[in-house]
């Protein structure tokens, strides 16, 4: 979920509104956020095989977690699933009894299963995000400063630049060479492997650089670089002697020359594997649920699903939400209409201009993605009423957007009765919730670009905490509830 900055409010302003409605709503809003606490949580509603459920399918997500932590990964452990699956490649003639996928750029996944209805009728469509936020690697990226060798980022995504800082990282490259040959790496993921990191300074000395600044302004984002070595290579007099050590590293692990990273994929990430949280391990902590979680889920939803669907379903995982949803791999590209042509071709129809835009305007749609959990620590920017709160499941957010709703969709009031109903009916447990308090920022989803088509779409995704951290933090039960809501959705919606 990309943010969208707050506007700018004068500190007295900002104090005196909170007083006001503080005072104003402390006892209704009160009372209202505490009757939604009082119902049972998805905890005290598990039986205990539906325990043992949850269990297993948080170790499997963890592990998902741990080996996709780049879009490209997760569309690489994507097609590998569906092709196990007998899933075919929509792009080959012929019908797909069993469904069909469709790729672009190795980044953007689509995903076509049969209903029992013509695809000319409409679709259930969900769709979810494989990037994440993020530091990139620039195209040239390698230098030396006062005899220590260093990796030059650039930032991806809306994240607190001071959370990277001082902590183990791990590079994943993907590079192509001049020859066309192509090489997937890592580095820093292996026990006992080195890993990489961004130096912070000691705070006996950061009172005119750090602590006296704003933090927007207090952690440049040109000094946010990777350290990448120290041992000196070749003759003492030698011109930049620890560049070509971390020159002759990528040479001697990968075969990468230093020009070669000019057309390469590089990604630094947090090291080490998602996590249990908590003295219970209720909770699962590790980088990139944000929106991971939704594509795990949807994918298994559409995998799992036991039957066939009343309606045909598409899964789509797009790349750079998190900046957007611009470029080739984004929601703003005509993959939905290309994707959904696929599906008419595959069923024996014709997959004209008419037919493919009449079907996605009767398609019904969930944009999967995280909302923002209740921290309360910070629980002066949720309105509580209206706030996602971990282990009582997916949230369904009517809009999101910013300063007004600015930059989103927003469901109808007759969609969100149907999916109420779909989840009720389906014993699933979710709750209505919105992000944050008006004024305090905001933030979007890929709804909008949905919308375009003229389907009916709502957000519903698993409440985080610490989202667009390295270490986001969810709850095992919502994950569980999530991969149910998604899979009502598929089958009865």
């Amino acid at each position: 979920m990309p943010t969208i900055p707050p506007r700018v409010t004068s500190p007295k302003k900002l104090e005196a509104s909170r007083r006001k409605n503080a005072t104003r709503s402390s006892s209704s809003t009160a009372d209202e956020a505490s009757e939604a606490d009082q119902r049972p949580t998805i905890w005290e509603s598990l039986t205990p095989t539906q325990l043992r459920e949850v269990e297993a399918l948080a170790g499997e997500y963890r592990e998902f977690l741990t080996e996709a932590k780049t879009e490209r990964a997760v569309g690489q452990k994507l097609l590998a699933m569906a092709q196990t699956a007998g899933l075919r490649d929509l792009t080959q003639k012929g019908p797909s009894p069993q469904g069909g996928y469709l790729t672009h750029h190795g980044k953007l996944l689509g995903f076509f299963a049969p209903g029992q209805s013509p695809p000319s009728q409409g679709f259930n469509l969900i769709v979810a995000h494989g990037d994440a936020p993020r530091l990139d690697l620039k195209p040239r990226c390698l230098y030396e400063d006062h005899e220590l060798a260093f990796l030059k980022s650039n930032l991806y995504g809306g994240l607190k630049k001071f959370q990277w800082l001082a902590r183990p990282l791990a590079l994943w490259g993907f590079c192509v060479l001049k020859d066309g040959r192509e090489i997937n790496f890592r580095f820093g993921e292996e026990p006992g492997e080195p890993v990489l990191t961004i130096t912070d300074i000691l705070p006996h000395l950061d009172s005119k650089v750090q602590r006296d600044k704003k933090l927007t302004e207090a952690f440049p984002a040109e000094r946010l670089n990777a350290l990448a070595a120290s041992r000196p290579t070749g003759p003492a007099k030698a011109k930049d002697r620890l560049k070509k050590a971390a020159a002759n590293i990528l040479w001697k692990s990968w075969g990468l020359k230093e020009d070669d990273l000019i057309s390469s994929e590089l990604e630094l990430v947090p090291a080490g594997p998602a996590r249990e949280v908590g003295l219970d391990g209720s909770l699962i902590g590790g980088y990139g649920q944000d929106d991971r979680l939704s594509v795990f889920v949807a994918f298994k939803a559409l995998l799992g699903r036991g039957q066939q669907p009343a309606k045909p379903l598409l899964l789509i995982i797009f790349d750079r939400e998190e900046i957007g949803s611009y470029g080739s791999t984004g929601a703003e590209t005509n993959f939905v209409t290309r994707l959904a042509a696929r599906a008419l071709e595959s069923s024996g129809l014709n997959p004209d201009w008419r037919t493919v835009t009449e079907a996605l305007a009767n398609s019904l749609a969930l944009s999967a993605d995280v909302e923002a959990g209740l921290d309360p620590t910070f629980k002066e920017v949720h309105d509580e009423l209206n706030a996602a709160r971990l282990g009582r499941g997916p949230c369904l957010v009517r809009y999101t957007g910013g300063a007004g709703k600015y930059g989103a969709s927003e469901a109808r009031a007759e969609y969100m009765a149907h999916i109420r109903r779909v989840f009720d009916d389906n014993g699933v447990i979710w709750q209505s919730t919105l992000l944050g308090k008006q004024e305090y920022g905001g933030g979007g989803t890929v709804a909008l670009s949905l919308a375009f088509h003229g389907l009916s779409v709502v957000d519903c995704g698993a409440p985080v905490l610490s989202m667009h951290s390295p270490f986001e933090v969810t709850s095992k039960a919502d994950v569980w509830m999530t991969l149910k809501a998604m899979r009502a959705f598929f089958l009865k919606a």
